[in-house]
């Protein structure tokens, strides 16, 4: 049985999506609202295709180069059809080149109707590209032996389905939304089922695949516990206060009755935090109260091994990693923190202060970003056949300008109007911080790509 080699160049497209359009444009985006400078015409437009390539681009190539890695070796079987992952990249990566190059025709070319098109021919072809993937993973499943499942892959199943429907469910939307715009010549998707959209992606495919990974790899790469906790009975429970929250957001449904619809996603958005904080404190990825699964080892090293890093199984060839990875989860604690105060307050009609943007920027920016940089310098240099990241420093410049990143963005949202009144300078403070939390990020990236191109340049070398 011989497994395929790792695609790195799904990590080089999702780097370069990330650096060349889906940050450079949110740093822009940032730059002009904090500084207040005037906005095009197609802004919201512009806002639409930053959050689609930051999704699609920056997390989902990602999620999609190591899946097609990660899983195969998870189920023991080789990839059903590895000559399609380079058709599958082949796909992707022109749809994200004609969705970027159409909004700029749109923008800079005053070419509206050739932009628009453009936009309609990157939606399907994002569309043949994902069905092709999900094709691939349901096909190497099915390659398993009746009975000779893993249980390693039988607990997190129903996270890589919840991502596979996910996957499917977004690029249908996206492409209808794409072709409905084209035909109606509007700047924009609609609104409701884009922002119907987003929920979909994060909630169906970022997140759960997300935990999938952290249930699998944390105990060895954190030295944690291996859950012995009802982990798919979790999965399920996600995705029923998943639904309760979003399918009444959808417009179709929410026309019917907005009232009730309105109650219900407020009552999904509360039990969704409450289980994701569950499943955090579970996991032990921030709390460590129990005791790790190396604790009832009968052999230990000699005293001629070095010791490893107190704690980690590592010596540090991978830098402080694991700081990434905790600020992810601290920062995916707050965020369904925030849902559940949002959900309380709407329901007993008080308000709460912080804006959704925020909120999801503290999920998007916050948990996903940092779980990539954190995972990326750990799980990569491996697939690379390196034992080691090329500088353990560029993996804290990397943690200190995405914390950095996460809080500028999110702080001008979060302040009280109290703190507005009493202190007039928190204001501009707050509007200068998410000026600049664009461009704060952008280097967070930077610092990632420089160390992955030189950790995948010493393995050729």
């Amino acid at each position: 049985m011989k497994h395929a080699e790792f695609h790195i160049s799904y990590i080089w497209v999702a780097l370069a999506t990330a650096l060349g359009a889906g940050f450079a444009t949110g740093a822009y985006m940032a730059l002009a609202m904090g500084y207040g400078w005037p906005l095009a015409l197609a802004f919201s437009s512009l806002v639409q295709t930053h959050g689609h390539l930051q999704m699609v681009g920056w997390a989902g190539l990602f999620i999609m180069g190591v899946s097609l890695y990660f899983v195969p070796r998870l189920a023991g079987v080789p990839l059903a059809r590895p000559q399609w992952c380079s058709g599958i990249l082949g796909l992707l990566a022109t749809g994200l080149c004609l969705r970027s190059i159409g909004q700029m025709a749109r923008l800079c070319l005053r070419a509206p109707s050739f932009g628009l098109w453009l936009l309609a021919s990157s939606g399907l072809l994002e569309w043949c590209g994902i069905l092709l993937y999900v094709a691939l993973l349901l096909g190497t499943m099915r390659g398993l032996a009746p009975g000779s499942e893993r249980p390693a892959l039988l607990a997190v199943r129903p996270y890589f389905g919840m991502m596979l429907g996910g996957w499917l469910v977004y690029a249908c939307l996206n492409l209808l939304l794409l072709l409905h715009m084209a035909l109606r010549h509007s700047s924009v998707v609609h609104q409701g089922w884009n922002a119907f959209a987003v929920q979909v992606f994060l909630g169906l495919v970022l997140l759960p695949v997300a935990l999938a990974f952290s249930l699998r790899t944390f105990p060895l790469y954190l030295r944690l516990a291996v859950p012995d906790w009802p982990v798919r009975g979790i999965a399920y429970t996600y995705l029923c206060v998943w639904c309760l929250h979003a399918l009444p957001t959808a417009p179709v449904v929410f026309n019917l009755a907005p009232s009730t619809a309105l109650a219900l996603t407020h009552v999904g958005l509360v039990c969704k935090g409450v289980v994701i904080v569950w499943l955090v404190w579970k996991l032990d990825v921030l709390t460590h109260y129990r005791e790790p699964w190396t604790g009832r080892r009968r052999l230990h090293p000699g005293p001629e091994r070095r010791p490893t890093r107190p704690g980690l199984p590592d010596y540090g060839e991978f830098g402080r990693f694991e700081r990434l990875v905790y600020a992810a989860y601290v920062w995916l604690v707050l965020g369904a923190c925030c849902d559940v105060g949002l959900g309380v307050t709407a329901l007993v009609g008080h308000p709460f202060s912080i804006a959704g943007d925020a909120v999801r920027h503290l999920y998007l920016l916050g948990f996903i970003t940092h779980l990539i940089f954190g995972m990326a310098v750990r799980m990569i240099p491996g697939f690379m056949t390196q034992r080691q990241v090329a500088n353990p420093i560029l993996v804290d410049l990397t943690l200190w300008f995405g914390t950095a990143a996460v809080v500028c963005r999110v702080l001008l949202f979060m302040l009280p109007a109290a703190v507005v009144t009493v202190l007039p300078a928190s204001l501009l403070i707050a509007k200068t911080a998410f000026a600049w939390s664009g461009v704060l990020a952008w280097i967070a990236v930077a610092c990632l790509a420089t160390n992955l191109w030189r950790t995948v340049g010493a393995s050729g070398r």
